[in-house]
């Protein structure tokens, strides 16, 4: 499949956790996304502010941005710059100024810039959303695994499944509605909404808490996802955007 093209899927499986004992079933779900969706106003545009990950390092020529203008059929502007810190994303932004007719989609972090202080990223954030004076945004914590000590957001080597880690709770105590937990949906749906069934090792993974190797140049590095993993990002941006009511 090519993954930049927008799809219709017909019933799959999708892996599920029991909000109990987290231990995965398979269900059956749809997944329908129009091939024509008209925005709200045609005057909006998408700002995906972030570092390398917005860019579309290791997409193959894909991005999430590039993916979510062809579900919106909106013009979205792609403000990664690889290798940002959260600081030197945040000044970009606010060099920008006012952005009260577009929708932001933030996701930033991954190169420090907040000194491992969740506060600090969470005020940076706020500042963003406040410079830009708009109340339509999207923030996407971290699709990092939990246990990759290499990277910023590692921390554990436990089995956490779908539970949050204590950066998604502190997002989504901050950001509420706005957050789409980018690791979680990954987990969920990154598969899925490609076309490829999970095997023994992605529901091991997915127990563990970590997304598919499927979704990742793993053989480049363990951080940026590739055309698939990208092309499923977007289509979860696009759903929070959709209950968001930023575009039908």
């Amino acid at each position: 499949m090519n993954p930049s093209t927008i799809v219709k899927l017909a019933i799959i499986p999708l892996l599920a956790f029991s909000s109990t004992n987290s231990v995965p079933q398979f269900v059956k779900a749809s997944t329908s996304i129009a091939t024509e969706v008209k925005a709200i106003n045609t005057k909006t545009e998408i700002n995906a502010w972030g570092d390398s990950m917005t860019e579309g390092v290791n997409g193959d020529g894909v991005s999430y941005p590039s993916v979510l203008a062809k579900l919106t059929g909106m013009k979205t502007n792609n403000y990664g710059v690889g290798g940002e810190t959260s600081e030197e994303i945040m000044n970009r932004s606010l060099k920008k100024g006012d952005q009260s007719n577009d929708i932001l989609i933030i996701e930033m972090g991954d190169n420090g810039g907040w000194d491992k202080n969740i506060d600090t990223l969470i005020n940076q954030y706020k500042t963003i959303i406040a410079n830009a004076n708009t109340d339509r945004y999207i923030i996407i914590s971290s699709t990092d695994d939990p246990n990759d000590s290499d990277q910023i957001w590692g921390y554990t080597d436990e089995a956490i499944g779908l539970e949050d880690t204590w950066y998604e709770e502190a997002l989504e105590e901050a950001f509420g509605e706005h957050l789409l937990k980018g690791r979680q949906y990954l987990i969920k749906r990154g598969l899925a909404i490609n076309g490829i069934p999970f095997d023994e090792d992605d529901i091991e993974r997915a127990h563990q808490g970590l997304i598919s190797e499927k979704l990742r140049h793993v053989e480049k590095d363990n951080t940026h996802l590739n055309s698939l993993g990208y092309t499923a990002q977007a289509y979860g941006v696009y759903e929070l955007g959709q209950k968001l009511g930023y575009w039908k």
